[in-house]
This record gives C-alpha cells, sequence and structure tokens, in this order.
C-alpha cells in the first residue's frame, strides 16, 4: 500500500521530532567524599565559608558554572569531614570520582534505624559466655576485629526513645540541671537527667 504525500511528511516529520528532542539525564543524590580537612578543631565562620566556596569551585569546574554548582549542592561537610551532598547525573559523578583529590562518590540513600535500644537488640553484654550459639554475640566473635561507626542523626528530645518508661529514679548523687530557655513544652525526666543550652545546639546527659 502507498502513502499519500501528506502521511509521508508526517511520517517524517514525527522522525525528525523523535531522533532531534533533546533528551534529559535523571539526577540523582549523591555524596562526594573528599577526606580530611585542613583546619584545626576550632573553626570559624570565615573557614566554614572558605570551605563551602571551595566545594562550588570545585563542582563549579565539572558543571562549567558556579552559579549551575551552587544550586546542586545542598549540604556541604565542613566540620569532620570534608565533601559534599549534591544532585547530579550519572556522568557527572563518574567523572567526579576520576580525580586525584576525591576519595569516593556514592550514592546519598536514606538509611533505617533498625533499633534504638542498641543493648536490648544484641543481648546483654554481662551474658558473654552464656549466650546461645544463635547469639549474635557469638556470630560477631564478640566485636573482635570489629571497626564501630557513630552514625549521628540528631536528637529529637520528645522522640520515644527518650521515654523514661520502667526506669527506676534518679540517683540523689546526680548534681545535674535542666537548661531549657527555648521550649517551655519540653522537660527532662528519668532518662534525659541534664540538658544544657549551647547558643542554637542542645546537650543531653542520658542515663
Amino acid at each position: 500500500m502507498r502513502l499519500s504525500r501528506p502521511a509521508l511528511l508526517l511520517l517524517l516529520f514525527l522522525l525528525l521530532y523523535i531522533v532531534q528532542r533533546p533528551t534529559f539525564a535523571t539526577q540523582k543524590s549523591y555524596v562526594v567524599y573528599l577526606g580530611a580537612h585542613s583546619h584545626g578543631p576550632e573553626l570559624s565562620s570565615v573557614d566554614i565559608n572558605r570551605i563551602t566556596e571551595s566545594h562550588y569551585e570545585f563542582l563549579g569546574s565539572f558543571l562549567a558554572s558556579h552559579d549551575v554548582a551552587k544550586e546542586s549542592i545542598f549540604y556541604s561537610y565542613t566540620r569532620h569531614i570534608n565533601g559534599f551532598a549534591a544532585t547530579l547525573d550519572d556522568q557527572v559523578a563518574a567523572e567526579i570520582a576520576k580525580h586525584p583529590k576525591v576519595v569516593s562518590v556514592f550514592l546519598n540513600k536514606g538509611r533505617k534505624l533498625h533499633t534504638t535500644r542498641s543493648w536490648d537488640f544484641i543481648m546483654e553484654l554481662d551474658h558473654v559466655g552464656s549466650n546461645p550459639s544463635s547469639s549474635i554475640w557469638k556470630k560477631a566473635r564478640y566485636g573482635e576485629d570489629t571497626i564501630i561507626g557513630n552514625l549521628d542523626t540528631g536528637v529529637w528530645p520528645k522522640s520515644k526513645s527518650f521515654s523514661d518508661e520502667k526506669l527506676g529514679p534518679i540517683p540523689s548523687k546526680w548534681k545535674g540541671i535542666c537548661q531549657n530557655d527555648t521550649d517551655s513544652g519540653f522537660h527532662c525526666n528519668r532518662k534525659k537527667r541534664e540538658q544544657r543550652n549551647k547558643q542554637t545546639n542542645t546537650s543531653l546527659v542520658l542515663s
């Protein structure tokens, strides 16, 4: 069956549209780890701004624009580790990973906490030596040759994790205080035995 001239022109137009239309790479959240910082333990606002700006400049060298890099980066690690989290496409992430100053580049994934009562989860330390063969302690060789990483997810004092249910009374020798100048609805309890406000940070001492 022969197509009419208008039908052929329409088909040609559709083919050209499909071939020439722009393709957009899917962007994902990546963490770019650059190793340790060169600054000392005392960090000033000038240091933080300098580090953040260096992240913009570094990513901008790959994106060909300082402003685009600034929009892509949504978090800069300025204190304990050196790096940043940014929205990137796979190709750019692969190019960054090849840079000699980069330690690693990996997807920024959400993690689910498995427990807020760790000792109940892995069994009491006092039971070492009498644990069953299925005990996680025995499977983990009681921590032998194990490196423990601390995942700081922040503190929300009103979380159920800080409930003082089934806890005994506060020891009479405890001399701490509950200092709270920002939230009148928050109160210490038998688990949160001390709170001190440090500028915008909250320090908790737990039982």
